[in-house]
């Protein structure tokens, strides 16, 4: 066995590699910027809600128990439980806004709307029912469910130790759930509301699971309360009826309740309004249908799940993904936020954008470039990674390009951030070789040789953007950084290019003594070096190095498979985000791909099923997401040219 070998074998045994995923989950989610929906499922039946608390460093999640979620619609029509064996049809309104009908033969209609209005602490969930027999019917129609667990999410979940407090209030009409730990921690109110006075039922119904009792030998596997509210409704022929429960969500049972009121307030009808007007004009519109839906989808998805409004101190919070469904959901990558959320923001939102960075300046910057940080800046995953640290770098010449605003270096926080990143880039620095050094590669893991030429590259980009603000005379330093990115550029063309199977190309990593390895990580990829602007797509060894990465040489690539991408050590299953790249990169297959592949329910995901194009790791992936959003923009706006498009909020400027 050779040394390179056993070093490849001792980086396997290092890794924290993707979990596999469970069989095949059918879930919608949805969400604003205060609370997260991110299980609902087959029946319309919310398993988990959560709220992201940077006090606790994490995501706070209200859930039921195995055996009844946290919340499901109920509908009896003449006595009979309705909803028995019949499976409903589901969509998304306006890309976002959950939508399912269940029929029932000739019989009857139930629709059900669930959404989250932005700027609110809070989400609606509407059901319609409609008779459509030629006879009158009585029905009763609204939610049950369970309150068993109340847990804290950084990567796995966790039970949190207190008292779970339910009571129905009078004052605010609604069912109070406040989670305690000796001062409360979080609450979620529910509030039902009939379209007619006289529909109402009585207050919510509350039943205790069983407790264990002393000497027990077998416990009950949960305990909790469950809780139920519906209204009765008579319906004649053709007649419909509605009812809204109102969800709000605060710090404590109080501000829960006062928030439902508000809602109520508000109406539902209002609050839908509102929320198809919100989301409808971000909306970027494609001439292919298809594309665009999918397009949207995870453009939202990435504006509500990578990205949150802290329930105690209403901050923004940027995170890998508000689901628990993401294996390292919760926790702050600079990757996953400046490079991979941070361009489809931009598409629809510049002033939250411009909020972002004052945000990763302010409370990320300490221990910028390592691995992962919890939501409050404190390191969560020790490890320096290099394309980390340039990811500050360039987020911030994006924002500018992408703009026109040059205003964000007139910030202290900005202006000194950027020497303060400077001077660690500077101190990576290899003298001997002329590269620059990192620990850890684009998906986290060890590398074999410290000079990855995917981070040189980008770290020459973000000299190149430092460069010009010096020459512009906005931004001072001692180094000369026009020098440094030219001197970068020759060093990776001179010792960061090797022979291989197709011609002269880019290495992935040398040693800066002759050893180097042929490789290509999706997070990362060396397809992205004209997308940064490291080169132009037209460069031999650029067009050389993107060949031999969809090709048969590369053994990472799933050639012969009908979903046809790269993955890698780290997660072998074919990417979307390789097939983005591959849209960046102006190569082919991408958008194909991105278009067939079910993904996770039509969500980004970390992998697929190299046959069926289904999730097989990193569920939820919610950062990613803007990163596929850009891409597809990027195809249908660019088609090819090769030129950056600005973004649609700036065309409209």
């Amino acid at each position: 066995m050779t040394k390179q070998s056993t070093a490849e074998e001792r980086i396997r045994e290092l890794m924290t590699a993707s979990p596999g995923l469970p069989k095949e989950e059918s879930l919608c989610l949805t969400g604003n910027e205060y609370l997260s929906l991110p299980e609902i499922g087959p029946d319309g039946e919310i398993a988990s809600l959560n709220v992201l608390h940077r006090g606790s460093r994490g995501l706070l999640e209200f859930r039921g128990s195995k055996d009844s979620p946290l919340l499901a619609p109920t509908l009896t029509v003449d006595g009979a439980e309705a909803l028995q064996g019949e499976s409903a049809s589901w969509s998304y309104h306006h890309d976002w806004m959950v939508h399912f009908e269940f029929r029932s033969g000739g019989r009857y209609l139930l629709e059900g709307d669930l959404f989250a209005p932005p700027g609110h602490r809070g989400c609606c969930y509407r059901l319609r029912l409609t008779n459509l027999s030629a006879e009158l019917f009585k029905a009763e129609m609204g939610w049950q469910g369970c309150w068993s667990e109340f847990n804290y999410l950084i990567f796995s979940r966790r039970p949190v130790e207190g008292e779970r407090a339910v009571h129905y209030d009078r004052w605010t009409d609604s069912l109070l759930l406040e989670a305690r730990s000796g001062l409360p921690l979080a609450a979620l109110a529910l509030a039902l509301e009939a379209e007619r006075k006289e529909d109402r039922r009585s207050p919510w119904e509350l039943t205790d699971y069983p407790r264990p009792t002393e000497g027990e030998q077998h416990p009950p596997a949960a305990t909790g309360t469950a809780y139920r509210s519906a209204v009765r409704l008579s319906l004649a022929p053709g007649a419909a009826a509605a009812v809204t429960l109102y969800l709000a969500v605060n710090l404590e049972a109080d501000g829960a309740g006062t928030t439902a009121v508000d809602l109520k307030r508000r109406g539902g009808e209002a609050l839908a309004a509102e929320t198809a007007r919100w989301l409808q004009g971000r909306r970027i519109e494609l001439d292919e249908s298809n594309a665009a839906a999918l397009l949207n989808r995870n453009l939202f998805f990435n504006y509500f799940y990578a990205l949150g409004r802290a329930l105690d101190d209403d901050s923004l919070v940027p995170v890998t993904s508000r689901s628990p469904r993401y294996y390292v959901s919760a926790a702050f990558w600079s990757r996953d936020t400046l490079l991979w959320s941070f361009p489809g923001l931009l598409l629809i939102d510049e002033a939250l954008s411009r909020e972002l960075l004052l945000t990763v300046f302010q409370r990320h910057l300490e221990r910028a470039g390592e691995h992962a940080h919890y939501i409050n800046g404190t390191l969560l995953y020790p490890g320096f990674e290099l394309d980390q640290l340039s990811a500050y770098f360039l987020a911030l010449a994006r924002y500018e390009s992408a703009t026109g605003d040059l205003t964000l270096l007139r910030e202290e926080v900005i202006y000194r951030g950027l020497q303060r990143l400077a001077d660690k880039a500077l101190a990576q620095f290899d003298p001997e070789s002329g590269f620059y050094r990192t620990f850890l590669d684009p998906s986290d893991d060890p590398v074999l040789y410290p000079f990855l030429i995917y981070d040189n590259a980008l770290l020459q980009c973000a000299f190149t953007y430092l460069a010009a603000l010096q020459a512009a005379d906005r931004w001072e330093h001692p180094v000369d950084f026009g020098e440094a990115a030219a001197a970068l550029q020759q060093t990776i063309y001179r010792r960061g290019t090797v022979k291989g199977p197709r011609g002269i190309m880019f290495a992935w990593a040398v040693n800066g003594k002759g050893r180097f390895q042929l490789y290509d990580n999706p997070p990362g990829s060396l397809q992205l070096l004209s997308f940064y602007g490291f080169c132009s797509p037209a460069d031999s060894l650029f067009r050389n190095t993107a060949a031999w990465i969809r090709s048969p040489d590369n053994p990472h690539f799933h050639g012969d498979s009908p979903f046809a991408e790269c993955g890698s050590l780290h997660a072998p299953n074919p990417w979307p985000l390789a097939a983005c790249n591959d849209i960046l990169a102006l190569n082919e297959g991408g958008v194909d791909f991105l278009l067939r592949a079910p993904l996770d329910n039509g969500f980004c995901c970390e992998t697929v099923d190299p046959q069926s194009g289904r999730a097989s790791t990193g569920a939820a992936f919610a950062s990613a997401a803007g990163f596929l959003a850009h891409a597809l923009w990027w195809h249908y706006h660019n088609r090819g040219s090769g030129t950056p498009p600005k973004s649609p909020r700036a065309e409209e400027q």
